[in-house]
Order: structure tokens, then C-alpha cells, then sequence
């Protein structure tokens, strides 16, 4: 295997990894209200949605490749046909800026109630930060989740297993009773398919562009299989953890930031950090995906378009951090999974 090929993979694996690794995922606030309130049975949806992320994510690099896309909106038209596509278009242009809003209220909540300084000032040195790497495009984005997404994974790793060993974990540990009582939806399942349906919407705003430059059918393949894998690894570690920490853990806003913080100080540092960088790779890819169509429909400069989201999304994430996964999530992972659905009959049926 070349050089180059490798590069190429491990581009798209951590541009599929990182950019679902976001403040949901790293909290384990995410985590926790699609798989960890269904008890055990949120692990077997863990297991189903980690096959149908990999089998799906080669659909949409193999369907962009393919059609040459440049854009999300292409596949989505090309999976739904016109009229459906341009209803869902809409849908997820809403929600990429949902996203992108909740990832800005993640990092007001961690300056104000872990670094203590205001909310506002973490809202704002985020945005920025975002602003300036989307300028760069799909370029810019692959660097920066080629540096952070591996971070993640080493920090995530260490602290999950520091706090397993710490417990003397065994299996019988992760029995838990579901409380699904306190969710949105009543089956583990149902819920598992929601978090597979806006993630992969999401993520196939930065797939796209990346599939139709990637003409190694065997790049796409194995870097949405390793992509896919990462995520298995490191969500099953975050639920376990979560698990053992049961019931004290899901209380807090930032489970895992507790956790940490329980562990060392020098653990609660580099979770900080890791919870900050996650926020960023997500915000990332909404930013993009929202910024790119906003540009096309109107004919505004990417500049400008990016400016006019940003300001949005600012504006919107004082309502808060958890309420805005609870709300935003879950109602986007039924408005889109009939795009799910096409993706899944065009990679058996293809046009």
C-alpha cells in the first residue's frame, strides 16, 4: 500500500470520525440519551449503527464519486429525487445550523461552568475559530481533523480505560436498567436509527466533496470502515464508562467531564481540551455544509454566507446545551431518515 493511499484513508476515516465526534459525543450527554438510558440493549444498538455507518458511508463516497458532486445537496437530490430533495435539502441546511448552534452552547457551558469565565467569551473565540479554518474549505478541514480527531482518540482511550481499571470493571457492571421514561423515544432501536440518521446527514456535507476527489475505490472503502470502527471503539468506551458511573454520571450536563475530573486534574485538563477540540471538528462540517448552500442558492460569497451563519448560530446558542440535543437531535433524525432509507436501497439497487 502506498503512501499516498494511506494518507488518503486515514484523511477520510478521520474526517467521518471527527466530524460525529462532537460535543454530544464527547460529553457523553449525547451518548447517554440515545444509547445508554436503553440499558443494555443501547450496546446492541451501538454494535447496529457502527455496521450501517461504514456500509453507508462507503454509499455516499461511492455515490459522490460516481456523480462527481460537489456538494451534499447533489447526493441528497440524486438519493430522493427532486421534490423530496428539496424539501429535506431545506431540513438540513436547518439543521446543520442546529448543529452548528449547539456546538457553540457546548463551549459556552464549558467556560462557564468548568473554567468558570463567561459563557459568552467561549462562544466567541469558537466561532471564531471556526470561521477562520471554513474559509480554507474542504482543505482546511481535513487538516484540522487529520491533527485532532487522533487526539481525541488517545485522550478519550486513556481516560475511559483509567476509569474501567480504577473500577476493577467487569461485565456485570454495564446491567443497568433502562430509564426510558426520560427520552423522546420508547425503543432502543428507534433511537439507534435517529442517531445513525442526523449523523450521517452531517457528515456527508464533508464525505461529498472528499469522495469525488478520492478516485481510490479502495481509499473509500477501507477509510469508512476504519472511520466507522474508531467510532465504535471510542463511543462503546464513553457509554461503559458512563455505565459504571450509573446513575450519578447522566445528571451532569458533561458526564464525562465529571468523570474526569473525579479521576486527576491532569486527566479534567486534557478533557477540557478534547471536549473543546470534539466541539470544533463538528462545528466545522455544519459550518461548511450550511455556508456552501447558503453561497449556491443566493449567490452570495462564501465570505459573506459564513458570516451570516455564524452570527445565527451565536445568536441562538444562549438557549442552552442539553435542551438543544434533546430538541435538535431527535426531531432532525426523524425528518431525515427517509434519506437513510434511499442511501440503503441505492447501495443494494444502484442506479
Amino acid at each position: 500500500m502506498s503512501y499516498q493511499l494511506c494518507i488518503k484513508i486515514a484523511r477520510i476515516a478521520a474526517i467521518y470520525a471527527g466530524t460525529i465526534m462532537g460535543a454530544g459525543f464527547a460529553s457523553g450527554q449525547e451518548l447517554t440519551q440515545f444509547f445508554v438510558v436503553y440499558g443494555n440493549m443501547g450496546l446492541v444498538g451501538l454494535l447496529l449503527t457502527t455496521v450501517l455507518f461504514a456500509w453507508l458511508g462507503i454509499t455516499i463516497l461511492e455515490i459522490s464519486y460516481t456523480i462527481k458532486a460537489t456538494s451534499y445537496h447533489q447526493l441528497l437530490y440524486y438519493a430522493c429525487g427532486k421534490k423530496i430533495g428539496t424539501v429535506l435539502d431545506s431540513v438540513i441546511t436547518i439543521f446543520l445550523f442546529g448543529v452548528l448552534t449547539v456546538m457553540l452552547a457546548g463551549v459556552g457551558t464549558l467556560f462557564r461552568d468548568t473554567l468558570h469565565l463567561p459563557y459568552s467569551l467561549g462562544i466567541c473565540l469558537m466561532a471564531f475559530s471556526l470561521a477562520v479554518t471554513t474559509l480554507y474549505g474542504i482543505n482546511g478541514i481535513a487538516t484540522a481533523n487529520l491533527i485532532i480527531t487522533p487526539l481525541l482518540a488517545i485522550i478519550t482511550i486513556f481516560i475511559g480505560m483509567y476509569s474501567l481499571t480504577y473500577h476493577e470493571w467487569n461485565l456485570t457492571m454495564i446491567h443497568i436498567p433502562s430509564t426510558v421514561s426520560n427520552i423522546s423515544t420508547s425503543h432502543w432501536l428507534i433511537s439507534s436509527l435517529l442517531y445513525l440518521s442526523y449523523n450521517l446527514v452531517m457528515s456527508a456535507t464533508v464525505l461529498v466533496p472528499l469522495g469525488s476527489h478520492t478516485p481510490e475505490r479502495s481509499a473509500r472503502i477501507v477509510g469508512s470502515i476504519i472511520g466507522s470502527l474508531l467510532l465504535l471503539l471510542l463511543a462503546g468506551l464513553i457509554i461503559m464508562v458512563v455505565m459504571v458511573h450509573y446513575p450519578l454520571s447522566p445528571e451532569y450536563e458533561i458526564p464525562m467531564l465529571y468523570i474526569a475530573g473525579s479521576q486527576h486534574i491532569v486527566h479534567h485538563i486534557a478533557y477540557i481540551f478534547i471536549f473543546a477540540a470534539a466541539m470544533y471538528t463538528t462545528g466545522l462540517a455544519s459550518l461548511y455544509g450550511c455556508t456552501t448552500k447558503l453561497a449556491a442558492v443566493t449567490g452570495l460569497s462564501r465570505t459573506t454566507a459564513l458570516l451570516i451563519f455564524i452570527t445565527l448560530s451565536v445568536f441562538f446558542s444562549y438557549i442552552g446545551f442539553t435542551s438543544l440535543i434533546s430538541i435538535i437531535f431527535t426531531w432532525f433524525g426523524y425528518a431525515t431518515l427517509w434519506f437513510i432509507f434511499r442511501l440503503l436501497y441505492l447501495s443494494f439497487f444502484p442506479k
